[in-house]
């Protein structure tokens, strides 16, 4: 019986510490800094950062060749959440109207963001803080029955345009607000290591090969015939792995096309961002990537590589060669009005285009194009890679 009064007494301890916790984060945060001016300068560069992104795209309202859809901030919002060290840190709700809630304080703007509504968040509030100890650096976060893409940032990470970057976050919230599309299939635990296989990935790494040929193909002629070799592959692979095939197909649509955005953002930043989140000066290529994958010199899980990553990336350089190549009048239009009855990814207006323009070059077999690109050397890293994650999971 003391035992259960000893515990008892400690419980009410402890809720009254958590209590008062509470009331003094709530308190200082309705008082202390209200003013954007007031705000430490990390925090405000962070704010700014994000503002500018929206002023520029609000500036080229009408005439947007990024994507056909109205970039707007005040349609959707964003968090941004500054890393520190435990009970410590800043949350910011950017355009979303949270004024009723006890842990928001709205800061003041200066005029030139005075469109811009921001709210500070207490770092003690239920809808932050499994976010703040989370050691994601960024997910999404639902405020008023909408999910909101969040980020954490730092002094390494504002003024970076890379994964989990405020970049990212606007991307991601302005687009999934502006474009509908339809969800992913959702694979059972256990049920995807077929996708692991030394031939799923040396196929992939045979499309990355052609993916590179197409970005820098020099005439119409060329990117048909390389269009039509990787269509082959595609569709041989599709046959052998249907599953993986449409669910790959769907992230394409879904991330890859707002990873384009993404890569698009960051010229007119002037980050100048390429595929796998590397500066263009870096020059990395799919293959390089797929060599380095294999290798194990790519910082990246393997599975979690070929359950998503893969896709994301392939998605945003379709998008690419589609735009850039013109060979798809309103491909953009087409890929938004997209329905899971009606499905329209990258990759099927690009099979589309080849059935009328690839002529003889569609005729091509397999074994041809796995000859032409040296397909043994693809294979030979697949199996090292498959076999080295085998050597691990024992």
């Amino acid at each position: 019986m003391k035992i259960i009064k000893k515990i008892f007494n400690v419980l009410i301890i402890v809720t009254a510490v958590v209590f008062i916790l509470l009331c003094i984060d709530v308190v200082t945060n309705k008082l202390i800094n209200r003013s954007y001016d007031e705000l430490d300068s990390l925090d405000k560069e962070a704010i700014a950062e994000i503002c500018e992104i929206d002023d520029l795209f609000d500036s080229r309202k009408g005439n947007d060749d990024i994507w056909d859809v109205k970039y707007n901030l005040s349609d959707t919002g964003c968090v941004i959440s500054r890393k520190y060290g435990m009970l410590k840190g800043s949350s910011y709700v950017i355009n979303s109207d949270v004024s009723d809630s006890l842990f928001a304080q709205r800061i003041e703007m200066p005029n030139q963001y005075k469109d811009i509504a921001v709210y500070r968040f207490s770092y003690l509030s239920p809808t932050m803080l499994p976010f703040m100890f989370t050691e994601k650096n960024e997910d999404w976060v639902e405020l008023n029955d909408t999910m909101l893409y969040s980020v954490k940032y730092d002094t390494s990470t504002v003024k970076y345009n890379g994964s989990g970057s405020l970049e990212e976050a606007y991307v991601k919230n302005t687009f999934a607000a502006a474009v509908e599309t339809p969800d992913a299939p959702v694979f059972v635990e256990g049920e995807a290591d077929y996708k692991l296989t030394e031939e799923n990935i040396s196929l992939t790494g045979l499309q990355y090969r052609i993916i590179d040929e197409m970005l820098n193909a020099a005439s119409i002629d060329e990117l048909n015939e390389l269009i039509a070799e990787y269509v082959i592959v595609r569709e041989y692979q599709s046959d052998k792995y249907p599953e993986f095939s449409n669910y790959r197909e769907t992230v394409e649509l879904v991330d890859g096309r707002i990873q384009y955005v993404f890569y698009r953002i960051s010229d007119e930043t002037k980050h100048y961002i390429t595929y796998f989140n590397k500066e263009k000066s870096d020059s990395i290529t799919f293959y390089s990537a797929y060599y380095y994958l294999c290798t194990g010199r790519y910082n990246s899980d393997v599975h979690d590589y070929f359950d998503y990553t893969d896709s994301v990336y392939v998605g945003a350089a379709l998008c690419q060669i589609l735009n850039e190549k013109s060979i798809c009048a309103n491909w953009q239009k087409k890929l938004d009005n997209s329905t899971s009855e009606d499905f329209v990814s990258p990759y099927s207006l690009l099979k589309d285009y080849c059935g009328g323009a690839c002529g003889d070059y569609s005729e091509k077999s397999v074994d041809e194009i796995m000859e032409a690109y040296n397909y043994e050397e693809i294979s030979n890293m697949a199996k090292a890679l498959v076999e080295g994650s085998a050597d691990s999971n024992e």
